[in-house]
């Protein structure tokens, strides 16, 4: 009896597997082998993994913003916020951020984003 782990422990670990829904994507990374395109990289995160997939899906959410941003708007004119000859992009994009990443090599990529406004 002291060979086996208590009762309460198996029964909160040790739980019956249940079927997955049949349109879940497969758990599958990126095959390195095909060489390295970077784009496939990033589209493999959907199906890499928990942290992975999540970072997958806010590239596709920042994908599908740059392409609304990429649409022209029509502008009333007048308008004084909107600078000469300059088109309004179709979607705003907002950023934001902790102080941390200012601090850390990640600030060139923030002040790349900020000076292209993209």
């Amino acid at each position: 009896m002291a060979d086996q782990p208590p009762a309460v422990a198996t029964e909160a670990v040790l739980k019956p597997s249940c079927d997955l829904p049949e349109d879940l994507p497969k758990i599958r990374g990126y095959d390195f082998n095909q060489g390295v395109d970077f784009q496939a990289v990033l589209k493999s995160y959907l199906t890499t993994g928990f942290q992975a997939s999540r970072l997958g899906l806010a590239i596709q959410e920042i994908n599908h913003m740059i392409e609304k941003r990429l649409e022209p708007v029509e502008v009333a004119e007048g308008n004084p916020w909107q600078k000469s000859g300059e088109a309004k992009p179709g979607c705003t994009i907002f950023l934001g951020y902790t102080s941390n990443l200012i601090s850390s090599g990640v600030r060139e990529s923030i002040r790349y984003l900020a000076e292209h406004k993209m």
